[in-house]
């Protein structure tokens, strides 16, 4: 029997394509929001996470990565300074503005943070395209993959535990000032 060409190129497609039907979805990293703003060192460690994560089954968003001295102001304010200032803080840098009960919680220990210099990134785990933020096993999961490729993760902070947070171990003996616009004096 013989087969039309076209019948061929179908199969061909169809064997092609089952491996990757059937392995946990795989993100194009260059499509995660922010990973040029990373240090290079470190955008890597990020890649890397991000995949890692996938051939877990964990699909997870990137959502902040480089953060300019202000912004960092404008979190470490929040918490520690009235309402008024804090705010104000918050809009020069495109923030949205709190409300009296949200002002009570310090989002952030440091002046100066691994993010100042692209060594931290923010992530959420999401499924069915929605982010999950209170589901504590994927969480974990994802902090173990951060731990395992050698990062810190602000989830086995005591403290003010961080648990969206992933950044470069010793990032402070990585951190470069070859950038004057981000060399931060604490």
């Amino acid at each position: 029997m013989r087969y039309a060409s076209s019948e061929i190129v179908i199969v061909v497609i169809i064997l092609l394509l089952i491996p990757t039907l059937l392995e946990p979805a795989v993100w194009e990293v260059k499509l995660e929001i922010g990973l040029s703003s990373l240090n290079y060192q470190f955008r890597k460690y990020v890649e890397d996470f991000v995949r890692e994560c996938s051939k877990e089954g964990i699909s997870v968003w990137i959502y902040e990565t480089w953060r300019s001295k202000k912004r960092q102001q404008a979190l470490y304010a929040q918490g520690r300074q009235p309402l008024e200032i804090v705010n104000e803080k918050r809009k020069e840098v495109g923030l949205p503005l709190l409300r009296e009960k949200e002002n009570r919680y310090i989002v952030t220990r440091l002046r100066v943070s691994a993010h100042n210099y692209g060594l931290a990134a923010d992530f959420v785990p999401v499924v069915n395209g929605r982010p999950q933020w209170n589901n504590n096993e994927l969480w974990q999961r994802c902090g173990e993959v951060a731990l395992r490729l050698g990062m810190e993760w602000g989830g086995t902070w005591k403290g003010l535990s961080d648990k969206v947070h992933i950044q470069m171990k010793d990032w402070r003996k990585v951190a470069t000032f070859n950038h004057l616009d981000r060399l931060i004096i604490e």
